[in-house]
């Protein structure tokens, strides 16, 4: 402590001077570090803790595509552990495999508490810090970034009680030894200011004078709040718009996705514009291809268990292939491998499902340990009597367990197609029972590109659709009068509606089999 007997009064003030110019000088020339806003709720707050459980994620998953020439950037979610870990998992453990050393990570995401008018950077200097160490900022870059004014600046404040790019960090610090990051935060922008901040973001990082790879790391949920069977409708739709690689469309027709009537949907991506700059920059960098790695949706996770209000949760990435065209006209599905026994199992367990709703008005109790008759499928019944056809029901995206799905569409076969006449007991033994498990749809947009005899067809203009299963090519092997007779029987629209380019042409395979 200074005594003030040693000093004069100009001496002390001065000394006063000094010491106050030191402690600001100290104060602005300190390292910010941003402390972990979620660990504890989001994810695990003990060190050890975390990395058995990212661990556990990466253990878990048995396959995933091959690495590609290059990767730009992925898309992962950001919820709770618990409910999307394990699908961000997929995302990180595919980067993983293309081996790079000491990367630039560009973290993007949407400010939940803030709303912003540009996006903004956490300080030019300073570090994040999670339970698995601190994680440096990539000063330079951010210095660069900075000089575009019209686009970015620093706004530390949306960024400390942000979890979306926070809880990405224990992945990032899993599968990386060393790594720096430049941490964004947007708001909801249209599709030309996005456009502009991706161009002014790719000016940058192709001007950056580094040899170390760039990836960009996207992070956003799907849809908000809708019951389970939605959700997974709404999502798909999505996923398929994302996967064009197409900025006008995205931004075109994601927000027509949120004026379908889905109850409680408060949106389709939460980081909707994150995610459209990502997808603009990453093609800009030479990204021809959005690989789909793992979805689903908090309805999923067996020890939540809640179908009524559910969240959406996609891993993807933005990489480049020399096999693209090559890709872009392949539709096929991975071949089905269901048994003979299960085919007779499935088959046996639709009869059953009809005669007991015919006589009792219940639905029949089954349980199995088979893994195949586990998986989430999407499944039509078809029933004929004497060759007519007398009911066909079914689900265009897997929903339920293949087992109970062929239960549930037996029984809507029956009694529910409203061309017909509920199924009496005395007839079902003049009835025949077909049953075809669908592939994954696909976006086509020529009706060049389907494959007559092979696959299956949805069509869908605005609020109308249809679809026709492969089977419906015995009756109609010509393709324009197939096309025509869906677009007039099963989606009420003009029979020349497939011609218009604003109708949308969707494709699909199956695996049938029937009774003998």
């Amino acid at each position: 402590m200074i005594n003030p007997k040693f000093f004069s009064f100009v001496e002390l003030k001065y000394i006063i001077f000094i010491l106050f110019f030191c402690m600001v000088f100290s104060f602005f020339n300190a390292e910010e570090i941003r402390k972990p806003a979620v660990a504890g709720q989001f994810y695990p707050s003990d060190d050890k803790e975390l990395k058995d459980i990212i661990e556990k994620y990466f253990k878990n998953i048995k396959t995933l595509p091959s690495k590609e020439e290059e990767i730009f950037g992925i898309i992962v979610p950001h919820a709770g552990y618990i409910f999307s870990g394990q699908v961000a998992a997929y995302a990180y453990k595919y980067l993983s495999q293309y081996k790079i050393e000491n990367p630039i990570i560009i973290l993007i995401g949407q400010s939940h508490h803030y709303h912003l008018k540009k996006p903004v950077l956490f300080y030019n200097k300073g570090k994040f810090l999670t339970p698995l160490g601190e994680v440096k900022i990539e000063e330079n870059f951010v210095e660069e970034l900075l000089k575009e004014k019209e686009y970015f600046e620093i706004f530390p404040q949306a960024h400390i009680p942000e979890h979306s790019l926070e809880v990405q960090l224990p992945f990032l610090q899993y599968i990386y030894k060393e790594f720096t990051i430049v941490p964004i935060l947007v708001s909801s922008y249209d599709y030309n200011y996005a456009t502009k901040i991706s161009k002014k973001l790719v000016e940058v990082i192709k001007n950056y004078k580094t040899q170390r790879k760039i990836i960009i790391v996207c992070s956003t949920d799907m849809s908000h709040y809708p019951k389970y069977e939605d959700a997974l409708k709404i999502d798909n739709k999505a996923i398929e718009v994302l996967k064009l690689y197409d900025e006008e469309k995205y931004f075109e027709e994601i927000p027509k996705l949120m004026k379908e009537k889905i109850q409680n949907l408060y949106c389709v991506f939460c980081a909707e514009t994150s995610v459209g700059i990502t997808l603009i920059s990453t093609k800009l960098l030479g990204g021809n291809k959005v690989v789909v790695l793992k979805y689903n949706n908090s309805g999923d996770i067996e020890y939540y268990g809640d179908k009524s209000r559910v969240v959406g949760y996609l891993s993807s990435a933005f990489i480049k292939t020399k096999n693209i065209q090559k890709e872009k006209i392949e539709y096929m599905q991975e071949e089905f491998k269901i048994s003979e026994e299960n085919q007779k199992i499935l088959l046996s367990l639709a009869r059953q499902a009809i005669k007991e709703y015919i006589t009792s008005g219940k639905i029949i109790d089954y349980k199995t340990k088979d893994k195949k008759l586990l998986e989430k499928s999407a499944v039509f019944v078809t029933l004929t009597k004497k060759g007519q056809l007398r009911g066909c029901i079914g689900t265009t995206f897997p929903q339920e367990p293949l087992y109970k799905a062929v239960i549930n569409m037996a029984i809507a076969a029956a009694s529910e197609d409203p061309r017909f006449n509920h199924v009496s007991l005395d007839e079902l033994k003049d009835i025949k029972i077909e049953i075809s498990i669908l592939s994954p749809i696909k976006r086509v947009f020529s009706h060049k590109d389907i494959k007559e005899k092979i696959h299956g067809v949805v069509v869908r203009s605005g609020i109308r659709s249809g679809l026709f299963l492969p089977q419906v090519w015995e009756q109609l092997p010509k393709k324009e009068h197939f096309l025509s007779e869906l677009c007039l029987s099963k989606a009420g629209l003009p029979p020349n509606a497939w011609q218009d380019p604003k109708t949308e042409l969707y494709v699909f395979t199956v695996f049938a089999f029937e009774e003998e």
